[in-house]
């Protein structure tokens, strides 16, 4: 057998025994380009922290998200982590316990750098972290309310200290250290607490703050250093789990967050500061539709709005975009959806594989840019309605789960992706799987 047809045959018997939980992982929210807010997930633990007393025993493994240059479409890393749920640590009594273990910090309540906290390109996370300390969760249920807790840190130094000259760089991480824009890579210092309230038997309500100081500091010779500013950043959300009818669940959510990414530049001994800031909020509700057995279609919408304040441009906004406008490095630029829709559907083929796609389209987008320098008055405002689409698998092998996020032409032509590039410069898009996670439970 040639090793062509053998790729073939073995990436086929993957898929066959590769695929999904109707309760679990970051891939299979990103299998159906669903807000993970909006429907029942444990992925939920990471920006709502109560419910990490619901989610039972559960070991998990994130086995790949590859991330890609998007000029040169060469993978520029491997985003992995591995995570247990324990409730049943010294038989429960001290509450439910869970510890994650990552390579790349994840963006704020989320469980990957892939997801924002708000819908749009405004609504990403810019912290770019490789270096998570520790991520730790306690809950406990008091009758009818739980609480939730979570504290976690990433940080990374190097101090060179030689007479009259202290470096200090926190920035990316080993063998990247000052590579990056370490106002980007900020060291971080952060804790949750949520808290849920049975309503009634049909309907729970459920309450998160998030919490992280984010900082850094660059000093290169004396007298001269670049620094923060403030680093207070925070996301507050509220949502409710309504059983309106025994095979439809009402989730509306609403929330808020904001990034201070204001920094401090020292010359010479003389400081000169800069504001810079990310916030936005969203308001929606989906219903989450239980079809057959074990089917499951959500529907929702959520208007939504992404500001970004900026005196300096630490997000390389202007070089990589809105210099060609010509405007300054002082400029405001505000993203607005009324509304973002979204849809999904997951289906159970059989006992062991699971097949998922979904869609989101933002009916009315609109993406404003101001100038803010002194007698500067361009503005530049973009209107459309951008459709983002995704397609997964979840395979259930024994107590495992896979679920796979597939390339978005994986059934257009399934041999090819099967077998890998079909040139000489590897490119991550000719993958059958752009992204691979595994549950156990028991």
């Amino acid at each position: 057998m040639n090793k062509i047809s053998f790729r073939i045959l073995a990436g086929a018997a993957l898929l066959m025994t590769l695929p999904v939980l109707a309760s679990a992982s970051t891939s299979r929210l990103q299998g159906m380009a669903l807000p993970g807010d909006y429907t029942k997930d444990f992925t939920a633990i990471y920006g709502w922290p109560a419910s990490v007393t619901s989610v039972g025993n559960l070991v998990y493994g994130e086995l790949g998200n590859q991330l890609v240059n998007p000029v040169t479409n060469i993978p520029t890393g491997t985003e992995r982590a591995m995570g247990a749920v324990l409730p049943n640590l010294w038989d429960g009594r001290y509450g439910v316990w869970a510890i994650h273990l990552r390579q790349q910090t994840p963006a704020l309540g989320q469980g990957d750098v892939m997801t924002g906290p708000n819908p749009g390109q405004g609504g990403a996370d810019a912290n770019d972290n490789q270096n998570e300390s520790f991520d730790i969760m306690w809950g406990k249920k008091f009758g009818s309310t739980s609480l939730g807790l979570r504290v976690n840190r990433s940080f990374f130094s190097i101090e060179d200290e030689i007479p009259g000259v202290t470096t200090l760089f926190e920035a990316d991480g080993p063998g990247t250290a000052n590579t990056g824009d370490p106002s980007l890579a900020r060291n971080i210092f952060g804790f949750g607490v949520g808290m849920s309230f049975e309503m009634n038997s049909n309907t729970t309500t459920e309450l998160s703050l998030l919490y992280q100081n984010r900082t850094f500091e660059v000093s290169t010779t004396p007298g001269n250093s670049y620094s923060d500013d403030g680093g207070t950043n925070y996301l507050f959300a509220g949502r409710m789990m309504w059983k309106w009818q025994p095979n439809v669940l009402v989730v509306p959510v609403a929330k808020f967050y904001s990034f201070d990414l204001s920094q401090k530049t020292v010359t010479a001994g003389t400081p000169t500061t800069f504001d810079n800031s990310i916030k936005g909020w969203q308001a929606g509700v989906a219903g989450n539709w239980a079809l057959g057995s074990n089917d499951l279609f959500v529907l929702g919408a959520t208007v939504a709005q992404n500001k970004l304040d900026v005196q300096n441009d630490p997000f390389n906004l202007n070089n990589g975009v809105l210099s060609s406008f010509g405007f300054s490095d002082e400029f405001e630029a505000t993203e607005t959806f009324m509304p973002q829709v979204f849809m999904s559907l997951e289906s159970q083929v059989n006992s062991w594989l699971t097949l998922r796609l979904g869609a989101n389209k933002g009916v009315v987008h609109t993406y404003k840019v101001s100038d803010n320098a002194t007698g500067a008055s361009e503005t530049l405002t973009l209107k459309d309605s951008p459709f983002n689409m995704a397609i997964g698998a979840s395979v259930k092998a024994g107590a495992l789960t896979f679920d796979a996020v597939l390339d978005d032409n994986f059934y257009n032509n399934p041999i090819a992706q099967l077998m890998g590039s079909d040139n000489a410069n590897y490119s991550w898009n000719d993958t059958a799987f752009n992204k691979v996670s595994v549950t156990y439970t028991w």
